[in-house]
């Protein structure tokens, strides 16, 4: 059980790095853009029932991969 968890806890966090580098090259429209995928990632993780600091530490990794300031 706590590999397929681990295992999906990394497919989320690599779908978001490549959300946010897709969308850091639009501008600073895809900052906001980034944003809201990484707390939609975040919302989705939380509402999986995965622990609340594992879908933390995801979404700090995403938001600084979008390479904007955070919001």
């Amino acid at each position: 059980m706590l590999k397929r968890t681990t295992t999906k806890l990394f497919a989320t966090c690599a779908f978001c790095f490549g959300m946010a580098f897709s969308l850091s090259a639009i501008g600073s429209g895809g900052c906001q853009s980034c944003w809201d995928a990484c707390q939609a990632d975040f919302d989705y993780c939380i509402d999986a029932g995965y622990p609340a600091e594992n879908c933390r530490v995801t979404w700090r990794s995403c938001g600084i991969s979008c390479g904007c300031q955070i919001p």
